[in-house]
């Protein structure tokens, strides 16, 4: 069994069949194509013995989305390529607004552009950071999240990847509502990034989505060559992690269910 597969428990009941492939359009394109595809920015692979790191047991499609934790701490391993393949094509199979897969994805490892993406989120976060209270003025757990996402920005280039997932502005058949539009633009490309971040912790990869690169998106879509009319929705960096993944903490289910109308939490 190829150990990077992911795969979903079966009912008991169910007998065994092989899985289809669904097709899709093929999702590798070079950098700066304007052409919409997913890239590689090359570096040579990794050894083969590096394949086996992302060997990790199967925890169950549920038990995955419960412990999807956004993990900030990486270590610096490489990913194989083929592990970052399949991530990427899990996302490629998300909804996609009348299936018109108007997005692409780009995996960057070349240290230079890493540490170029680095040093303006590290810049952006300070300045965000400036009027903000005092770390030690937070509640524990938010002083936790914070130190976290510190420590991501400071060590940013470290990832061994950064996943750019980009999609067109406008969804082009509602370009006259624009709220409608972003709507479905949002709709088609997020869920393509929660299923890579499933994907992810299926693989035993840590993962996080971010938005600060959005305060410097021109300045790095110049850089990589993505073409005018597309934005860059999320910017996830990938790397095994330092610790443990674990459980998420939410609110009971309860608190925010309602039915038929806002506010009634009677079934």
């Amino acid at each position: 069994m190829d150990t990077t597969e992911i795969r979903f428990r079966e009912s008991p009941s169910r007998s065994h069949t092989p899985e289809a492939k669904l097709p899709r359009r093929s999702f590798l394109k070079g950098v700066g194509s304007s052409v919409v595809g997913a890239a590689l920015v090359h570096l040579p692979l990794p050894a083969s013995g590096a394949e086996s790191k992302a060997a990790t047991p199967d925890p169950g499609v549920f038990e995955t989305m419960y412990s999807l934790r956004a993990i900030r701490r990486l270590k610096p391993d490489p990913i194989p390529a083929e592990t970052l393949k399949k991530i990427v094509e899990a996302g490629i199979h998300a909804p996609s607004g009348g299936n018109r897969q108007d997005w692409g994805f780009i995996i960057v490892r070349d240290p230079e552009l890493k540490r170029f993406i680095r040093d303006r989120y590290l810049a952006t976060q300070q300045k965000l950071q400036a009027g903000r209270p005092p770390l030690s003025e937070l509640p524990p757990k938010r002083q936790r999240a914070m130190k976290a996402a510190t420590h991501l920005g400071e060590h940013l280039h470290e990832a061994p990847v950064l996943l750019l997932a980009c999609s067109l502005k406008e969804y082009p058949p509602w370009t006259q509502n624009q709220r409608a539009s972003v709507a479905t633009v949002h709709g088609s490309i997020y869920p393509a990034v929660q299923n890579i971040l499933l994907a992810c912790r299926a693989l035993g990869i840590g993962a996080t989505l971010t938005t600060t690169h959005c305060f410097f998106e021109e300045e790095l879509k110049q850089k990589l060559g993505i073409p005018e009319n597309m934005e860059i929705a999320a910017l996830l960096p990938l790397g095994f992690p330092q610790g443990k993944l674990g459980r998420t903490t939410r609110k009971p289910v309860e608190e925010v269910l309602y039915w038929d109308h806002w506010g009634n939490k009677k079934a």
